[in-house]
């Protein structure tokens, strides 16, 4: 009898995401109140947000951030909690993390749409 083994990697997801995420950079100005310096939204749904950070947020916090749109768009204020953080190993002291929102934002989609749209 032959056997392979299956590995998850480049495996296709059968289940299609909860939301569509968009590529963004998107300067975060502030976390729970205090300055941010050197963070950025990396991708965006209306549900979630992957954030890059020089410092650990734990997971099960809630969060609040405050991003500010490269259009010149009144700054985003964006509540959830944090859903996983994981240290990036391409750049030692840096951290990825998921927040989930609070609530349903549409608006984060149309953005994340516009951001992503080829250029004239």
């Amino acid at each position: 009898m032959n056997m392979s083994l299956l590995t998850v990697r480049g495996a296709r997801r059968r289940v299609p995401r909860q939301a569509p995420r968009y590529p963004v950079r998107w300067a975060v100005t502030e976390i729970n109140g205090q300055p941010a310096r050197d963070a950025w939204v990396l991708d965006v749904s209306c549900i979630k947000a992957r954030l890059e950070t020089s410092f650990a947020l734990s997971p099960n916090d809630p969060v609040t951030i405050q991003v500010s749109l490269p259009d010149g768009t009144p700054d985003l204020r964006l509540k959830g909690r944090v859903t996983w953080m994981r240290p990036t190993f391409a750049n030692p002291g840096r951290y990825h993390h998921m927040v989930q929102f609070n609530r349903l934002n549409c608006d984060l989609d149309r953005l994340g749409k516009k951001d992503n749209l080829p250029s004239d």
